[in-house]
């Protein structure tokens, strides 16, 4: 007897079938793999052109400064001409304050304008100004005047046509002279005692009590003075730890005898105190009681790039740095009456009012002569009554500016800061940082 033959048909149908497969999955990877090199094409390139946007809107920042600048020194001639003119055309000698007699107000050494509050550096701005006129943006086609929609919750602005592709930047301007310069701890002369004050005077309200009160993530409980010389022991040149001393008016800031480095000693890592200046405003985060909640309730009003020995400029917008200097100037920080919403309303008032109608800006001691005329008690070395001179603490002229760029084409945002300090030129660079 014979076997039956051996059935193979159905063999080719399976090898095709798995030959397709095979290939279709081949052919998505390659697809996929090309879409994603595709994309990640795509992002360097918006990448690329949204960072020298940023760029681009520093630059214009920087040319802003300049004539800033020369505003500025426009400010001091005209009120050194309109000294001399009112003296009969001679300068007149300095004169002795004579104690209880109020000072008169003297004019800022510099007009009352900003010119970073008042022109925008953006690319709604830069159109209108290659345009010629605000018209001149509504020639344009759709494309380059409409923004490109955005998903819900999704940050962006109007966008423009720069050549070949549609992007958009801006910029915005702080000045740091009228933040508090923690640098100013080991500075010449009467800087550590004013910075001292406008540390302790910052930190006084007893909202903040819970920074101070708790632990931090290195289970240390630091006290309000213990974080001020914290930061003194920081950026000095021994390594001896600082002790303050409330009878020296002159230098508050002693040698103690401790070791500046016990504290960290007990961190982990170890490390020890960097005994130079400050690099970055993120470099407080080493300082001992420095934390995320101490940074969140004092970060914007901290700096540490105005030159050492610069005055806190008392020609800030910011309410809270304000009422900041308010505490500053008065001889008791944790008097009631400074807690009271309506009398700080209305010095805040006055001093706005006083800003906007003066040619010349507000001086240190229009400030001065603002918190007298509302029954503050003011500090020893400011009050006029005894000697004192507003120029101790405050001024009323900034060199050193934060410029906080961003471009954007597409979905892709750059972001470049830059502190500048005034120069011959466009300003000397002091910092930069890309994100």
């Amino acid at each position: 007897m014979r076997s039956a033959p051996v059935q193979h048909r159905g063999v080719a149908l399976i090898l095709v079938l798995t030959t397709i497969a095979i290939l279709t999955a081949i052919g998505v990877d390659f697809s996929y793999s090309s879409r994603v090199s595709l994309k990640l094409a795509e992002n360097l390139r918006d990448g690329t052109r949204a960072y020298y946007m940023a760029r681009s809107a520093i630059n214009l920042s920087r040319l802003l400064l300049h004539f800033q600048k020369q505003v500025d020194q426009l400010g001091g001639q005209l009120t050194q001409g309109l000294t001399q003119m009112l003296s009969g055309g001679k300068t007149p000698a300095p004169k002795t304050p004579v104690a209880g007699a109020a000072q008169t107000a003297t004019p800022s050494s510099s007009l009352g304008i900003r010119l970073w509050e008042i022109l925008p550096i953006d690319s709604n701005a830069f159109g209108a100004l290659m345009a010629g006129s605000i018209e001149g943006l509504d020639q344009r086609s759709p494309s380059e005047t409409q923004p490109i929609p955005l998903a819900p919750g999704e940050k962006g602005a109007a966008t423009h046509s720069f050549g070949v592709f549609d992007g958009a930047f801006n910029a915005k301007i702080v000045d740091e002279n009228s933040r508090i310069n923690v640098q100013g701890l080991d500075g010449l002369g009467g800087a550590p005692l004013a910075t001292l004050i406008q540390l302790r005077a910052m930190m006084s309200d007893p909202k903040y009590d819970f920074i101070f009160d708790e632990e931090d993530a290195n289970r240390d409980r630091v006290r309000r003075d213990d974080v001020i010389i914290a930061m003194k022991d920081w950026i000095d040149i021994d390594e001896t730890g600082t002790a303050i001393d409330p009878t020296n008016t002159a230098n508050p800031f002693v040698n103690g005898f401790t070791d500046e480095n016990a504290a960290y000693d007990r961190y982990e890592p170890r490390y020890k105190a960097k005994n130079s200046r400050f690099d970055s405003l993120d470099e407080l985060y080493m300082v001992r009681g420095v934390n995320d909640r101490f940074m969140a309730a004092f970060g914007d009003r901290l700096t540490i790039w105005p030159d050492i020995n610069a005055k806190l400029n008392i020609n800030t917008n910011d309410p809270q740095q304000m009422l900041t200097n308010i505490l500053i100037a008065a001889q008791n920080p944790n008097d009631p009456a400074l807690r009271d919403p309506r009398l700080l309303q209305t010095i805040l008032q006055e001093i706005q009012l006083r800003k906007m109608f003066s040619f010349f800006g507000m001086s240190a001691q229009d400030f001065v002569s603002i918190l007298q005329a509302n029954r503050i008690r003011l500090r020893p070395e400011i009050d006029p009554k005894i000697n004192g001179n507003a120029s101790t603490f405050f001024g009323s002229t900034s060199d050193t500016f934060r410029i906080t760029a961003t471009g954007r084409v597409g979905r892709i945002e750059k972001q470049v800061t830059a502190v500048i300090r005034y120069d011959d030129m466009l300003g000397k660079m002091l910092y930069w940082k890309e994100d």
